[in-house]
């Protein structure tokens, strides 16, 4: 308990001593932690946009016209079939009232026709937008299928978008962190080597490694998990408004964005994990080496 006592009024001692430098690493790390959050939730809102996008995708199928298909095992069938998420059937009736309802005032012309000429056919909707082409070859390659109608070079735009949006976020994610980490290290480690002559004197005087860096391995630890909060303040700030905005002006994504006040309370919890995570390695692994550089015999 005494020896924990001494740790933190080392601690709290190397607070006030070196505001300057621990402030900075204060700034530093909720600036990086600020954009490595931002990022993560605009990869985020990139790939929810991106999934709508694809369950949206419809592959229509229509069958041959046969009064004596048995319309609910094709639909059994198909609905079994490993990329169909959802499936809806139309009836004859069904699909000329929808088309005269799109068709509006000029639906007239459909009486010109006589019979319904449209089959029973269903609506499907897939998983992910790579699903679209290998349910259409398995759709062709059923007999009572007549034909099968899809926007082929919409899916495959869509589907090639969401395989390179998926990298992009990977690597940005990846990229932010390694910068983040890269720059709370060497932040501490400039404030460490401001201090060597401390450490050096404690050392000298009798003080075990772990006494010694356990009051910066607690700054580190702190500032960084300050630093964190100070960033997930500035994206509550930053992030609702700017989702206002782009809702304003762009209607047509509101279901795509994160809107969810609870979703992104725990996001911003997790960032300050993080934070503190990465500034309680950080500052350990230079603590370490920093220690071991100046016990080490000549």
């Amino acid at each position: 308990m005494t020896t924990l006592k001494y740790i933190l009024r080392d601690m709290w001692r190397l607070l006030v001593h070196h505001w300057v430098l621990g402030l900075l690493t204060l700034i530093t790390a909720g600036v990086m932690l600020w954009i490595l959050g931002i990022t993560t939730l605009f990869s985020l809102n990139l790939e929810n946009l991106l999934s709508r996008l694809e369950s949206e995708l419809i592959v229509q199928a229509y069958l041959v016209k046969d009064n004596t298909l048995d319309i609910e095992a094709i639909a059994q069938k198909i609905q079994s079939l490993d990329y169909v998420y959802a499936m809806k059937v139309y009836s004859p009736s069904d699909s000329l009232a929808k088309l005269q309802e799109k068709m509006g005032s000029q639906s007239r012309a459909l009486e010109m026709l006589g019979d319904n000429p449209i089959p029973y056919n269903f609506e499907i909707h897939v998983h992910r937008a790579e699903d679209v082409e290998p349910l259409v070859e398995e759709l062709n390659a059923m007999p009572e299928v007549d034909d099968v109608v899809y926007a082929g070079m919409v899916v495959r735009r869509i589907s090639a978008l969401s395989r390179i949006s998926s990298r992009v976020a990977l690597i940005m994610f990846v990229l932010s962190v390694i910068i983040t980490a890269l720059v709370v290290y060497n932040t501490i480690h400039i404030s460490l080597y401001s201090r060597r002559e401390e450490i050096g004197i404690m050392y000298l005087v009798g003080a075990t490694r772990a006494y010694i860096a356990t009051p910066f391995v607690l700054e580190g630890t702190l500032l960084s998990l300050f630093g964190a909060v100070i960033a997930a303040a500035g994206i509550m700030i930053a992030y609702f408004p700017g989702i206002t905005l782009i809702q304003s002006n762009l209607p047509f994504l509101n279901s795509s964005l994160l809107t969810d006040r609870n979703v992104i309370l725990r996001f911003c919890a997790l960032l300050a994990g993080f934070g503190a995570t990465l500034g309680w390695v950080c500052s350990y692994l230079v603590v370490a080496r920093f220690i071991n550089s100046i016990t080490r015999p000549e």
